[in-house]
Protein backbone atom coordinates (compact mmCIF):
# COMPACT_ATOMS: atom_id res chain seq x y z
CA UNK A 1 0.00 0.00 0.00
CA UNK A 2 2.90 2.65 0.81
CA UNK A 3 4.10 1.91 -2.83
CA UNK A 4 0.79 2.73 -4.03
CA UNK A 5 0.57 5.90 -1.86
CA UNK A 6 3.65 7.10 -3.14
CA UNK A 7 3.30 6.71 -6.64
CA UNK A 8 2.28 9.86 -8.73
CA UNK A 9 -1.41 9.92 -10.04
CA UNK A 10 -2.14 10.82 -13.97
CA UNK A 11 -2.76 14.61 -13.18
CA UNK A 12 -5.28 16.63 -15.10
CA UNK A 13 -2.67 17.50 -17.63
CA UNK A 14 -1.89 14.65 -18.56
CA UNK A 15 -4.82 13.74 -19.37
CA UNK A 16 -5.56 16.32 -21.28
CA UNK A 17 -6.37 19.89 -22.50
CA UNK A 18 -10.12 18.97 -22.18
CA UNK A 19 -9.92 17.56 -18.87
CA UNK A 20 -10.42 19.73 -16.13
CA UNK A 21 -11.62 19.59 -12.95
CA UNK A 22 -15.20 22.23 -14.47
CA UNK A 23 -15.72 19.28 -16.76
CA UNK A 24 -14.20 15.87 -16.62
CA UNK A 25 -15.87 12.44 -18.70
CA UNK A 26 -16.04 9.03 -17.32
CA UNK A 27 -12.89 7.85 -19.49
CA UNK A 28 -11.19 10.78 -17.81
CA UNK A 29 -12.21 9.47 -14.18
CA UNK A 30 -11.23 5.91 -14.52
CA UNK A 31 -8.27 7.10 -15.93
CA UNK A 32 -7.63 8.68 -12.83
CA UNK A 33 -8.63 5.37 -11.15
CA UNK A 34 -6.50 2.88 -12.73
CA UNK A 35 -2.59 1.89 -11.12
CA UNK A 36 -3.55 3.01 -7.87
CA UNK A 37 -4.57 6.34 -8.40
CA UNK A 38 -7.49 5.37 -6.56
CA UNK A 39 -5.46 5.41 -3.23
CA UNK A 40 -4.51 8.92 -3.96
CA UNK A 41 -6.07 11.43 -1.61
CA UNK A 42 -5.11 14.35 -4.47
CA UNK A 43 -8.35 13.08 -6.91
CA UNK A 44 -10.99 13.66 -4.33
CA UNK A 45 -11.42 17.33 -5.42
CA UNK A 46 -12.19 15.32 -8.83
CA UNK A 47 -13.79 12.68 -7.29
CA UNK A 48 -16.65 15.00 -5.76
CA UNK A 49 -17.16 17.38 -8.68
CA UNK A 50 -17.61 13.99 -11.04
CA UNK A 51 -20.57 13.12 -8.08
CA UNK A 52 -21.65 16.41 -8.64
CA UNK A 53 -21.84 16.18 -12.37
CA UNK A 54 -23.75 13.06 -11.72
CA UNK A 55 -26.69 14.66 -9.43
CA UNK A 56 -27.23 17.56 -12.12
CA UNK A 57 -26.96 15.13 -15.27
CA UNK A 58 -28.73 12.09 -13.98
CA UNK A 59 -25.95 9.87 -14.83
CA UNK A 60 -24.60 7.29 -12.69
CA UNK A 61 -21.01 6.36 -11.86
CA UNK A 62 -21.21 3.70 -9.57
CA UNK A 63 -17.19 2.45 -9.23
CA UNK A 64 -16.24 5.99 -9.11
CA UNK A 65 -18.60 7.15 -5.58
CA UNK A 66 -17.70 3.64 -4.19
CA UNK A 67 -13.90 4.95 -4.77
CA UNK A 68 -14.60 8.37 -3.16
CA UNK A 69 -16.24 6.83 -0.07
CA UNK A 70 -13.16 4.50 0.13
CA UNK A 71 -10.79 7.81 -0.06
CA UNK A 72 -12.94 9.22 2.50
CA UNK A 73 -12.07 6.53 4.60
CA UNK A 74 -8.60 6.20 4.28
CA UNK A 75 -8.50 10.06 5.27
CA UNK A 76 -11.25 10.66 7.17
CA UNK A 77 -10.29 14.59 7.77
CA UNK A 78 -11.76 14.85 3.81
CA UNK A 79 -14.73 13.76 4.24
CA UNK A 80 -17.81 15.91 3.59
CA UNK A 81 -21.24 14.87 4.91
CA UNK A 82 -22.95 16.43 1.36
CA UNK A 83 -21.06 14.48 -0.25
CA UNK A 84 -22.09 11.39 1.28
CA UNK A 85 -25.72 12.51 1.05
CA UNK A 86 -25.41 12.57 -2.54
CA UNK A 87 -23.56 9.60 -2.95
CA UNK A 88 -26.38 8.23 -1.45
CA UNK A 89 -29.17 10.19 -3.32
CA UNK A 90 -27.83 8.04 -6.70
CA UNK A 91 -28.11 4.82 -4.54
CA UNK A 92 -31.65 5.25 -4.41
CA UNK A 93 -31.77 6.28 -7.72
CA UNK A 94 -30.25 3.06 -8.48
CA UNK A 95 -32.55 0.69 -7.18
CA UNK A 96 -33.26 -2.76 -6.60
CA UNK A 97 -29.33 -2.64 -7.13
CA UNK A 98 -27.31 -2.82 -4.09
CA UNK A 99 -25.19 0.07 -4.58
CA UNK A 100 -27.13 2.18 -1.27
CA UNK A 101 -26.24 -0.67 0.98
CA UNK A 102 -22.77 -1.16 -0.02
CA UNK A 103 -22.14 2.46 0.20
CA UNK A 104 -23.78 2.59 3.50
CA UNK A 105 -20.89 -0.11 4.75
CA UNK A 106 -18.24 2.22 3.87
CA UNK A 107 -19.82 5.09 5.56
CA UNK A 108 -18.61 5.53 9.19
CA UNK A 109 -21.43 5.41 11.63
CA UNK A 110 -20.95 9.08 13.33
CA UNK A 111 -21.90 10.46 9.74
CA UNK A 112 -25.08 8.33 9.96
CA UNK A 113 -27.30 10.54 12.25
CA UNK A 114 -26.43 13.37 9.28
CA UNK A 115 -27.74 11.39 6.90
CA UNK A 116 -30.83 10.31 8.56
CA UNK A 117 -32.81 11.63 6.16
CA UNK A 118 -32.06 10.04 3.11
CA UNK A 119 -31.30 6.87 4.85
CA UNK A 120 -34.91 6.83 5.79
CA UNK A 121 -36.17 7.43 2.07
CA UNK A 122 -34.70 4.20 1.70
CA UNK A 123 -35.58 2.04 3.84
CA UNK A 124 -39.39 2.78 3.33
CA UNK A 125 -38.22 1.83 -0.61
CA UNK A 126 -37.39 -1.48 0.25
CA UNK A 127 -40.21 -1.65 2.68
CA UNK A 128 -42.12 -0.98 0.09
CA UNK A 129 -43.94 1.69 1.62
CA UNK A 130 -44.12 3.75 -1.15
CA UNK A 131 -47.05 5.95 -0.11
CA UNK A 132 -45.36 7.00 3.07
CA UNK A 133 -41.76 7.06 0.76
CA UNK A 134 -43.73 10.44 -1.51
CA UNK A 135 -44.88 11.57 1.57
CA UNK A 136 -41.43 12.06 3.39
CA UNK A 137 -39.77 12.64 0.76
CA UNK A 138 -41.48 16.62 0.34
CA UNK A 139 -39.65 17.31 3.34
CA UNK A 140 -36.05 15.88 2.16
CA UNK A 141 -34.87 19.45 1.04
CA UNK A 142 -31.46 17.17 -0.65
CA UNK A 143 -33.58 15.55 -3.50
CA UNK A 144 -33.28 18.72 -5.18
CA UNK A 145 -29.95 18.06 -5.77
CA UNK A 146 -30.71 14.97 -7.67
CA UNK A 147 -31.75 15.75 -11.13
CA UNK A 148 -34.53 12.77 -12.75
CA UNK A 149 -34.68 11.01 -8.94
CA UNK A 150 -38.96 11.03 -9.14
CA UNK A 151 -38.52 9.05 -12.67
CA UNK A 152 -35.61 6.56 -11.53
CA UNK A 153 -37.78 6.03 -8.43
CA UNK A 154 -41.08 5.63 -10.20
CA UNK A 155 -39.27 3.04 -12.45
CA UNK A 156 -38.44 1.08 -9.96
CA UNK A 157 -41.95 0.77 -8.07
CA UNK A 158 -43.56 0.10 -11.46
CA UNK A 159 -40.99 -3.16 -11.78
CA UNK A 160 -42.37 -3.72 -8.25
CA UNK A 161 -45.59 -4.10 -8.79
CA UNK A 162 -45.65 -5.29 -12.23
CA UNK A 163 -43.77 -8.38 -10.58
CA UNK A 164 -46.51 -8.31 -7.46
CA UNK A 165 -50.11 -7.91 -9.40
CA UNK A 166 -51.62 -9.06 -13.09
CA UNK A 167 -54.38 -6.05 -12.48
CA UNK A 168 -54.17 -2.88 -10.72
CA UNK A 169 -56.92 0.19 -10.09
CA UNK A 170 -55.57 3.22 -11.62
CA UNK A 171 -56.62 5.30 -8.76
CA UNK A 172 -53.92 3.12 -6.62
CA UNK A 173 -51.21 3.06 -9.61
CA UNK A 174 -51.45 6.90 -9.48
CA UNK A 175 -50.80 6.75 -5.51
CA UNK A 176 -47.94 4.43 -5.19
CA UNK A 177 -46.39 6.54 -8.10
CA UNK A 178 -47.19 10.03 -7.10
CA UNK A 179 -48.71 11.15 -10.09
CA UNK A 180 -51.61 12.63 -11.78
CA UNK A 181 -53.88 10.71 -13.54
CA UNK A 182 -53.19 13.05 -16.57
CA UNK A 183 -49.75 11.50 -16.32
CA UNK A 184 -50.77 7.98 -15.88
CA UNK A 185 -50.97 7.28 -19.44
CA UNK A 186 -48.03 7.92 -20.38
CA UNK A 187 -46.38 5.66 -17.44
CA UNK A 188 -48.47 2.82 -18.54
CA UNK A 189 -47.21 3.03 -22.33
CA UNK A 190 -43.57 3.84 -20.75
CA UNK A 191 -44.05 0.02 -18.95
CA UNK A 192 -45.86 -1.62 -21.69
CA UNK A 193 -49.17 -1.52 -19.58
CA UNK A 194 -52.41 -1.65 -20.85
CA UNK A 195 -55.78 -0.54 -20.29
CA UNK A 196 -58.93 -3.54 -19.42
CA UNK A 197 -60.83 -3.26 -22.41
CA UNK A 198 -64.00 -4.22 -19.98
CA UNK A 199 -63.08 -1.79 -17.64
CA UNK A 200 -60.67 1.26 -18.05
CA UNK A 201 -60.34 2.20 -14.10
CA UNK A 202 -58.78 -1.30 -14.03
CA UNK A 203 -54.76 -1.33 -15.28
CA UNK A 204 -52.87 -5.02 -16.80
CA UNK A 205 -49.34 -4.69 -15.66
CA UNK A 206 -48.51 -8.22 -15.83
CA UNK A 207 -49.64 -10.77 -18.70
CA UNK A 208 -47.30 -13.39 -17.32
CA UNK A 209 -49.23 -16.66 -15.18
CA UNK A 210 -47.73 -16.63 -11.98
CA UNK A 211 -49.25 -19.87 -10.90
CA UNK A 212 -46.93 -21.94 -13.48
CA UNK A 213 -44.00 -19.51 -13.17
CA UNK A 214 -41.02 -21.92 -11.55
CA UNK A 215 -38.08 -20.71 -9.45
CA UNK A 216 -34.65 -22.38 -9.64
CA UNK A 217 -32.13 -21.38 -6.63
CA UNK A 218 -28.95 -20.28 -7.62
CA UNK A 219 -27.34 -19.41 -4.40
CA UNK A 220 -26.28 -15.83 -3.41
CA UNK A 221 -27.05 -13.14 -6.11
CA UNK A 222 -25.24 -10.10 -6.41
CA UNK A 223 -28.31 -8.28 -6.40
CA UNK A 224 -31.82 -7.93 -4.15
CA UNK A 225 -33.90 -9.48 -6.77
CA UNK A 226 -37.57 -8.59 -7.53
CA UNK A 227 -38.40 -12.22 -6.06
CA UNK A 228 -37.17 -10.77 -2.85
CA UNK A 229 -39.13 -7.40 -3.17
CA UNK A 230 -42.04 -9.46 -3.48
CA UNK A 231 -41.62 -10.74 -0.33
CA UNK A 232 -40.65 -7.45 1.30
CA UNK A 233 -43.82 -6.14 -0.46
CA UNK A 234 -46.27 -8.44 1.33
CA UNK A 235 -44.57 -8.66 4.80
CA UNK A 236 -44.65 -5.05 4.79
CA UNK A 237 -48.14 -5.06 4.30
CA UNK A 238 -47.59 -2.13 1.53
CA UNK A 239 -49.78 1.18 1.64
CA UNK A 240 -52.45 0.58 -0.36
Amino acid sequence: LKGILTRPRPTLSKLGPQHTLEQMSPAAIQQLLKNGGRYMPDIVPDLEKHLEDQLAQGTFDAEANLALLKLYLLHPELTKTAVLEGILLKGIMSYPDTHFSMCMFQIHEKYHADLKPVVKLSQQLEMAKFKTFWKEAEGVEALKRAKGWEDAVRDFISGVISNMYRTIRADQLTELLNISAKDLDARIKKQGWTRSKEDKTLVTVNTACFESASIEVKGPAKNLTMDGYKSLFFAASVDM
